[in-house]
């Protein structure tokens, strides 16, 4: 499997993550593959002529593109020979800033996303990132008087470890008003988000991790009260145990 990653132009940075692009070769041999929990949407194409599944209920047709709601539970991804897809992932409210779509009624859901015009520039070649950012910009609207920008750029620098009474009280904004923010933008509340954002320092952690360092003392450095509570919210967010992720286990994280 070969999963390449590229960067959005820089403005297009604040909304777009990553796009990216993923194929497997003829003698691939399939295989189920965890996605974990992050927070973001993604809208992503099937160019190729495989039809691999997510969590067994849907395929993914060739010619199709999907949108992937904002994901706060893991997916398992049936990975099978010859598959090629054109992915671009949102930050956690970026893809407001392109459509408007009610995101609260999307979370963790994967429908079918017809755009003709997106679909047209759909080729895995020298020029698809430029195409992509050409494509995005032209559709690029102002998210006007919103602090969500910052605040969950606050939300990820903090590694999730900051409350929602910080945020609002940072941010001039009652506790209500910033859930409504929340909901809107991203589809999820900011509690939500803050779990997420924790649970993924915590995985990286488990990834990079030597030996000798306890799963105590990475519940402790990424602000879980014990070891029990971070086995918990990992099995949440990701699907498979701490153990599973230290071992990089058909991940796609």
């Amino acid at each position: 499997m070969k999963l390449t990653e590229y960067k959005a132009g820089k403005n297009l940075a604040s909304y777009i993550d990553a796009y990216y692009t993923l194929e497997t070769g003829l003698l691939y041999q399939p295989a189920n593959r965890q996605v974990f929990a992050d927070g973001c949407t993604e809208i992503f194409i099937n160019v190729g002529n495989s039809r691999p599944r997510i969590n067994t209920d849907t395929v993914l047709v060739p010619g199709n593109i999907y949108l992937g709601g904002t994901m706060t539970v893991s997916n398992t991804v049936r990975s099978v020979p010859g598959s090629r897809f054109i992915g671009i992932r949102f930050k956690p409210f970026g893809l407001s800033a392109f459509y408007n779509i009610p995101l609260d009624e999307l979370v963790d859901k994967i429908i079918e996303f017809p755009d003709k015009e997106l679909y047209s520039l759909a080729e895995i070649d020298d020029g698809l990132i430029n195409r992509l950012d050409h494509f995005f910009l032209g559709k690029l609207k102002l998210i006007k008087h919103s602090p969500i920008i910052p605040i969950t750029e606050t939300i990820f620098l903090s590694k999730g470890m900051v409350s929602v009474d910080y945020i609002a009280k940072t941010y001039n904004l009652s506790i209500r008003t910033l859930e409504r923010i929340f909901i809107k933008d991203i589809g999820i509340p900011p509690t939500e988000l803050i779990k997420i954002i924790r649970f993924k320092q915590s995985a990286n952690k488990l990834q990079q991790a030597e030996s000798a360092i306890t799963l105590l003392k990475i519940a402790i450095d990424t602000g879980y009260y014990d070891h029990a509570h971070l086995s918990r919210e990992v099995k949440k967010y990701s699907g498979i145990t701490p153990s599973q992720i230290a071992r990089n286990d058909n991940c796609l994280s």
